[in-house]
């Protein structure tokens, strides 16, 4: 059995509020400098909080000039990214791209939903950007492998770590590019200021007088590669583990003592190979607010214990960076990794009144840099919908490869779906294409569509999206899901009704108006995290956000079902745009299609997904959407 390459850290790239590159990053922190200032690229006298982490003038005039009428954000990865290609052997082979975000293009979204508001017509070529992104951003950094985007709130940097991470074990690509990005757009700004979690005051994490965090904005970069074992390779580090779950808890609040993130830290700690007494030095999540600073100080204390707890040291950089939404974890990783590499900790502002709650974490407060030596590092992030990440980095090989674990077929305990021909359980859709296919007549077909009848919780609020996926989803676990259950979602347009909603409340009625209740609804992971509720999947998860090759959302699941890290996995796709989002005409197969997936054969299995048939299948990219391409993949394998 082949043995799974080392992954080796060959590049990075960063753009921030502190700076355009990593070295200037890096010397700011080190130098105790702050990324907070006042908000000038829309109005803020609506809002309450007017302080956050905007780019400079200069940088931000320079990125613009860079890419002209392009979306900031892919300005930014643009300069993230080709500083960490720098870096880039010169036979690299095929590079895959692994995007993390909170909110993508949302600056060009806005702009293709005023259009929609002002004139009541959206022109395809204004949703270009938006259509044409991920394959932009390929030609331009001459990727050659596969391309991923992945969207787990403020987990996304370290989420997209875990699916390059598979790409590279499964012999996909030789290097993977990690990007992690978000800009701070109006729409963005209003929906976190109106769920109160922004300080009007700063970041002060673990201190006693913490209230909140800021927002900023940035991109971030890794340049992975894979090593074959015995091959030489001299990185500025090693990944040696990774994981994503769900809290399957509350959309909004972590559940006692962060158990999620614990959990999440253990399983990459699995990954790794390692135990929690390997660990040196902790990378915290560390927003500042009342609620993660005590419950994340309470999870490491379960994952290490008081007494070694006590002896490690912690960094918060949010403290500096603000909170860099989905570049948060990415951005903070890059710090690690130079810290380590350099023997020298930037310091944590703003914390010289530990709050007695977080003890026994130490978190020395400083304005300057300390020389510190650790050689393996623990990173912990989290995001709303509860979805968590982690990551273990080093600066030594790891000593024995891993096996690499090949299933041959991924066996389809129950497939469920809620499409406008009808809804349904079982192989029928399989035996009546039919079912799938896409007619304006049908277009509002699922208006009145309600989860209710499916679900055991009430739910007071569901994007039509979560209805439809929550409710295919319980046709497909059909009450008899495994007790470790992941969880994987794909879309490409993500919870757009709730999304568009909102936005129109904030132009229509004022900022301060648009409900904080909608805000959450819009992110293109909360179906899926509201499903992880549903079902108690505390597994692995994963959320894939954009147009890009459906296949990736079976692929999660193999690698999880291959590793072990889950019994089963419930995959779905959902669609929900109402056509007010959409360019005119376009077509959209809205609903929801759900798959419950094993490694061995079962007594009632639906289908088998043969693995090496599927992955020889070629990329499809319907305009009429994520299901439309889950079930096309299903058609073309199962009725062979």
């Amino acid at each position: 059995m082949p043995s799974t390459p080392d992954i080796a850290v060959i590049g990075l790239g960063l753009v921030t509020p502190l700076g355009g590159t990593v070295e200037e990053n890096f010397t700011r922190l080190c130098g105790g400098d702050c990324a907070f200032r006042q908000l000038d690229r829309f109005d803020t006298a609506n809002y309450l909080y007017q302080k956050g982490g905007q780019l400079p003038s200069a940088l931000e005039d320079s990125l613009r000039q860079q890419c002209p009428d392009q979306d900031l954000c892919l300005a930014m990865l643009l300069r993230a990214a080709r500083e960490a290609l720098a870096s880039r052997p010169p036979s690299p082979g095929r590079l895959a791209i692994v995007l993390g975000t909170n909110f993508g293009l949302m600056e060009t979204q806005q702009w293709a939903w005023q259009e929609r508001l002002d004139t009541g017509h959206l022109d395809t070529e204004t949703y270009a950007p938006l259509d044409d992104f991920l394959s932009t951003l390929t030609t331009e950094l001459q990727g050659t492998g596969p391309v991923v985007q992945v969207s787990m709130s403020c987990a996304s940097g370290t989420s997209a770590l875990r699916t390059a991470a598979d790409i590279l074990a499964q012999g996909r690509a030789d290097t993977a590019l990690v990007l992690a990005y978000d800009a701070l757009t109006e729409y963005c700004w209003c929906g976190l200021s109106n769920l109160h979690t922004i300080t009007a005051d700063t970041v002060r994490p673990f201190d006693i007088r913490r209230s909140g965090t800021v927002f900023s904005e940035g991109a971030a970069a890794l340049l992975l590669q894979a090593v074959p074992s015995g091959d030489d390779c001299a990185p500025l580090a090693w990944l040696r583990g990774c994981a994503t779950n769900n809290n399957a808890f509350h959309l909004t609040a972590p559940p006692k003592e962060a158990e999620g993130s614990r959990l999440v830290m253990l399983a990459a700690l699995e990954d790794a190979g390692m135990s929690p007494a390997d660990i040196d030095h902790l990378c915290a999540h560390a927003t500042g607010t009342k609620g993660n600073d005590s419950t994340e100080a309470a999870a490491f204390r379960n994952l290490i214990g008081a007494e070694r707890l006590a002896t490690l040291s912690v960094s918060a950089h949010k403290s500096q960076f603000g909170h860099l939404l989905g570049a948060a974890s990415l951005a903070e990783t890059v710090v690690t990794i130079l810290a380590m590499q350099r023997k020298l900790l930037p310091p944590n502002i703003n914390n010289d009144q530990p709050d007695p709650a977080c003890a026994p974490l130490t978190c020395p407060c400083g304005q300057t840099a300390r020389h510190v030596a650790f050689d393996t590092a623990l990173t912990n992030s989290a995001g709303l919908g509860g979805n968590n990440a982690a990551s273990v980095f080093s600066s030594h090989r790891p000593t024995a490869s891993g096996q690499a674990l090949r299933l041959e077929n991924l066996h389809v305990r129950q497939m469920g779906w809620i499409l406008p021909a009808g809804q349904g359980q079982g192989s029928a859709l399989l035996s009546d294409p039919q079912l799938l296919a896409y007619s304006p007549a049908q277009e509002h077909a699922l208006d009145d569509f309600s989860a209710k009848p499916y679900l055991k919780s009430t739910k007071g609020y569901l994007d039509p999206g979560a209805a439809f996926l929550l409710a295919a989803f319980s046709l497909a676990l059909d009450g008899t899901a495994a007790a470790r259950l992941g969880m994987a979602t794909a879309t490409r347009y993500g919870a757009q009704h709730t999304a568009f909603a909102f936005y129109r409340q904030m132009q229509e009625k004022g900022p301060r108006a648009a409900s904080p209740l909608l805000f959450p609804h819009g992110y293109a992971s909360t179906p899926g995290n509201l499903a992880a509720m549903e079902f108690a999947a505390q597994g692995p998860h994963q959320a894939f956000f954009g147009n890009q090759d459906i296949r990736e959302l079976l692929l999660f699941a193999l690698a999880r079902l291959s590793d072990g890290s889950a019994d089963e996995m419930a995959v779905g796709a959902y669609e929900t745009a109402p056509p007010a989002t959409l360019p005119d005409g376009r077509p959209l197969l809205r609903g929801a299609l759900a798959l419950r997936l094993a490694a061995t054969p079962a007594d009632g299995d639906v289908a088998v997904i043969p693995v090496e048939q599927f992955l020889s299948l070629s990329p499809h990219f319907p305009a009429t959407g994520a299901v439309s391409a889950l079930a096309n993949i299903l058609l073309q394998i199962c009725q062979r």
